[in-house]
């Protein structure tokens, strides 16, 4: 199953990654965030995009959120950079929330049901069969 710190790792790393790209790499980088967009409808339920799996609208999700997702990404890198060890202002909390925030902007533009948050945390939803901790 999939944890959740490893979805932070790799979401830390790929700003990282994006820090070091220059602006003409802005098409690459929204072609990864597609694919990984494209990728997570392969996640393990409740995570990742895991209720649009053969949904035909995919694509046409995954066309909003990588550009949404790039730029948000690129910011945090921008961050980094410039406060080297410098804790992120959000908390995780507030990161998870604006990131359900897009997802369900583009969910929307699409015509797709709303996600839900895997812990329940932003919206007071949670998945069928979650537990509260």
């Amino acid at each position: 199953m999939l944890d959740r710190r490893l979805l932070v790792r790799i979401s830390s790393t790929t700003a990282l990654l994006l820090a070091a790209l220059s602006p003409a790499h802005a098409q690459n980088v929204n072609q990864a965030y597609y694919d990984m967009c494209l990728q997570a409808a392969d996640f393990p339920a409740p995570f990742g995009e895991s209720d649009l799996k053969g949904n035909a609208k995919l694509p046409d999700y995954c066309k909003c959120f990588a550009p949404a997702f790039a730029a948000r990404a690129e910011k945090a890198a921008k961050y980094m950079q410039a406060n080297p060890g410098k804790a992120p202002p959000k908390t995780l909390e507030q990161t998870n929330a604006e990131e359900l925030a897009m997802r369900n902007t583009c969910r929307k533009q699409t015509g797709l049901p709303a996600a839900v948050d895997p812990n329940g945390a932003a919206t007071g939803q949670q998945p069928a069969g979650a537990k509260r901790k």
